[in-house]
């Protein structure tokens, strides 16, 4: 007998002589109880019921860019001497792929992804992550110039390299992407090969319990921190990882208060998804205060103009912060 049942035959008995009650009616303050649905679809419930729109927060000091989207640089030439299509048949094989990239001659990867794959290039994927290159390496780039050259990249949950070949292109020293899954480090490590990065190294690892002994001049740990179900701890190695300073690019939701929004019913099969089922999404105070608990000296915002936001980052349902050691 589960203790609910107990409880409903003992204390829930018309002779109770013990003086308590048991009491199963559910007070919920939006318009679905407890047990309904997915932890998001209680959450967009609540949200449903805040009138009004809320203008973005903004707590720091911002560095605004105006940003030209275009193919990164690296993506107009090749170092291993393949055919169209040659270069097709290794796509294929190394498939599916979810990140646009520009290769060979009228291809690109778009050409060899899946339903999922399909859908989020439907919503101009590529445009989106031409932007997120152009204000974080773009951005990056202009504050450092010739330190870059000096510097050691980490690049936390890289996927298939997009951010790792930017900064190597840029004039990083060296760089490191580490992912989860090992179909993105096959696809990171040929594309090194192909668009000729012998800076650019790649592995398969677990960003939630990364114990490289290493540091790293930079981390980058772009939208990883909304997938993981420990956050202050991440962003707390993020700190340890780096030696001068790190990029936290991440979701945040827009309610003012410090904290985390826990989400369930993840799949961790799906490719942009975590290691876990169970997720916490920083509000934007939250992302600030855990960058403070870590230790991070001084915190900027990177944010685009007004005439050339877009996507999640024009209305800050998306930050990207530079965070000094």
């Amino acid at each position: 007998m589960s203790l609910v049942e107990r409880l409903r035959a003992d204390v829930g008995s018309h002779d109770n002589t013990s003086g308590l009650t048991f009491e199963e009616r559910i007070v919920a303050s939006i318009a679905c109880d407890s047990e309904t649905g997915t932890s998001q679809e209680r959450y967009k419930a609540w949200r449903d019921t805040q009138a009004g729109a809320r203008p973005p927060e903004h707590l720091l000091p911002r560095v605004v860019r105006h940003i030209e989207c275009a193919w990164p640089r690296f993506m107009g030439r090749a170092a291993l001497p393949l055919s169209n299509d040659e270069l097709r048949e290794r796509l294929a094989a190394l498939g599916p792929w979810y990140v646009p990239f520009a290769v060979g001659d009228g291809v690109n990867t778009i050409e060899f992804t899946d339903d999922f794959g399909s859908a989020i290039f439907a919503d101009d994927n590529a445009m989106r992550m031409q932007f997120r290159s152009e204000l974080i390496g773009g951005t990056i780039e202009q504050l450092f110039g010739p330190e870059l050259g000096e510097c050691s990249v980490l690049d936390i949950g890289c996927n298939s390299g997009w951010f790792s070949f930017d900064l190597a292109e840029r004039g990083a020293r060296s760089v490191d992407g580490v992912d989860l899954r090992a179909r993105n480090i096959e696809q990171a490590r040929f594309l090194a090969d192909y668009f000729g990065f012998p800076n650019a190294r790649f592995d398969v690892a677990d960003a939630t319990a990364f114990d490289d002994d290493r540091t790293w001049d930079v981390v980058l740990n772009l939208g990883v921190l909304y997938h993981v179900t420990d956050p202050l701890a991440f962003v707390q190695r993020t700190y340890e990882l780096c030696t001068r300073f790190a990029v936290l690019d991440t979701i945040c939701h827009e309610e003012p208060f410090s904290g985390f929004v826990l989400f369930d019913a993840k799949d961790p099969s799906h490719p942009h998804e975590g290691r876990e089922s169970w997720e916490f999404h920083p509000t934007y105070r939250g992302a600030i205060d855990a960058l403070r608990y870590a230790g991070f000296r001084e915190i900027v915002e990177i944010v685009a103009d007004e005439e050339t936001a877009a996507g999640l980052y024009r209305g800050g349902a998306r930050r990207c912060f530079l965070a000094v050691k």
